[in-house]
């Protein structure tokens, strides 16, 4: 039974109150927001911007509701314990290795950084190191760039304000232009690649992670030493794309 705070503050009880919403509805737009809460609806629009500035929630590009966030994600990763999104995961990270034969990692988007969520390491002698906790360059990374590609341009460009971009190799891209153009190839055929582009000698490839109203939550990544990933990109893409499609269904 829900308890009644004695002193509720106003702006926390609506922020709560806007996500309690997505119980029941699989996007909310702003004047749902407005008759909810029975405010203006500039009101209700400023509520959701600033929970979209913190990755609660994501707004969609094509019917501009606004849907869960990857920060959600990650909380109810956090929350849940040992019947969790996380062990869900860990499930298809385990089957994508023995797919693959390449380490495979969760990640979610916060800001302009990729979150590593969870992780299996491969069991080759040669193979990429589990990051489990660590961040990296969204930019730079596979993972990262699809999830990039998921925003609305304004968005994008709230996020790099500047025209530089810094983090990564010599090979990564260094200018907001050029990651808006290879963004567009990541829309294009479904997947990211990160070749040496974060850590000589390593690459990786990197999938979507869809809940039930398409929205992207996280994303699935293999990576391993450069010479095999690039001489099996396209088995590798494949098999990423399908257990990306698999844990977003078990993930609902």
């Amino acid at each position: 039974m829900a308890v009644s705070a004695a002193y509720p503050v106003e702006s926390i009880d609506n922020a709560a109150r806007i996500l309690l919403m997505l119980v029941d509805r699989p996007s909310l737009r702003v004047a749902d927001v407005s008759t909810e809460l029975g405010v203006a609806r500039s009101t209700a629009h400023r509520m959701l911007t600033t929970l979209q500035a913190r990755d609660l929630l994501r707004q969609d590009a094509r019917t501009k509701g606004y849907g869960p966030g990857p920060a959600l994600a990650r909380l109810g990763i956090a929350v849940m314990g040992a019947v969790s999104l996380r062990d869900e995961a860990r499930l298809v990270l385990e089957r994508l290795v023995e797919d693959t034969s390449e380490t495979a990692h969760l990640l979610v988007l916060e800001g302009t950084e990729t979150v590593f969520i969870e992780g299996v390491e491969s069991h080759q002698v040669i193979r990429a190191g589990l990051r489990t906790g660590q961040r990296g360059p969204a930019h730079a990374t596979a993972a990262g760039k699809v999830l990039l590609a998921e925003l609305p341009r304004e968005e994008l460009r709230r996020r790099y304000p500047g025209a530089r971009l810094r983090g990564g190799t010599e090979r990564a891209v260094s200018t907001r232009r050029a990651l808006e153009a290879e963004l567009e190839k990541v829309r294009e055929t479904g997947y990211a690649t990160n070749m040496e582009e974060s850590q000589r000698d390593l690459c990786a490839v990197a999938a979507p992670v869809r809940n039930r109203q398409g929205m992207a939550c996280g994303a699935l990544s293999v990576s391993g030493p450069a010479r095999r990933i690039e001489a099996e990109l396209a088995l590798l893409s494949g098999a990423v794309a399908a257990a990306a499609r698999e844990l977003g269904t078990r993930l609902g």
